[in-house]
């Protein structure tokens, strides 16, 4: 070895002695605040690299799932020649899915709109034939409802009856069909067109992540319902709610 060596070797040696006396020695200083400690290292005055081992960083933490703030928009009694189309359009305008339920006598006057919801990815559950409150019509008449829907939009995994209208018996005679029902937590009651602002408020305002939101694409005029969507959509994306169409449907 020579002595070269050994002396740069004694002299890094008094270094990284006299760096640690100085660290123990020193007063106690504050935290730093939450300015400071956000700062770019590159702004702090560094010792040489080669003095200092250097840990590697934690892993940043994994990120939020989309999902945990999904909305389930769903649009009853369509399609409509006039209304469908428009709530198609902003539906594509802010990349959401929706779950469309429709009546069979309109799905099978629309073909081409039925085909148009499919081509844009959202979902098609079955609505009955032409409406009927369920829980007044026979087994037999029940079941008439869903299979004639399902010769017009083919086999359907979920069923919403009319007006909600269901008990143990009508939900036995779906599920023996090997459909769900599906009903909704978010009911704005634009049906009843209380004006586009008033709906749009009902829906911001009830939302939580996993709501199933009901609104109409058909069964009367809707431009109160397309003019709402206009704002539920920006509006609940600022949020960062994402706009999914229902699991299983």
């Amino acid at each position: 070895m020579s002595i070269n060596w050994v002396s740069r070797a004694c002299a890094a040696s008094a270094v990284l002695i006299t760096s640690a006396t100085a660290l123990v020695a020193a007063p106690s200083v504050a935290a730093p605040s939450a300015a400071a400690a956000s700062a770019p290292a590159a702004s702090v005055a560094a010792a040489p690299a080669a003095s200092v081992a250097m840990r590697p960083l934690p892993a940043p933490a994994a990120p939020r799932p989309a999902s945990a703030k999904v909305v389930y928009l769903t649009f009853d009694d369509g399609p409509n020649a006039t209304y469908t189309p428009q709530v198609l359009a902003l539906l594509k305008r802010y990349n959401a899915r929706a779950t469309f339920f429709m009546l069979g006598q309109n799905a099978a006057a629309n073909p081409k709109l039925v085909n148009a919801v499919r081509a844009q990815g959202h979902a098609i559950g079955n609505h009955t034939w032409n409406h009927p409150a369920l829980t007044r019509l026979s087994n037999g008449a029940i079941a008439q409802q869903l299979t004639r829907t399902t010769a017009v939009l083919g086999r359907r995994a979920c069923v919403r009856p009319p007006y909600g209208d269901h008990n143990a018996r009508v939900d036995a005679v779906i599920r023996s069909t090997g459909a769900k029902v599906v009903i909704w937590t978010v009911d704005p009651v634009d049906w009843a067109r209380p004006g586009s602002g008033v709906i749009a408020s009902r829906v911001i305002n009830r939302v939580r992540p996993g709501s199933v939101v009901l609104m109409h694409d058909g069964g009367g005029p809707r431009a109160q319902t397309v003019a709402a969507l206009g704002q539920i959509l920006p509006s609940l994306q600022r949020q960062g709610y994402v706009f999914r169409a229902l699991p299983g449907c």
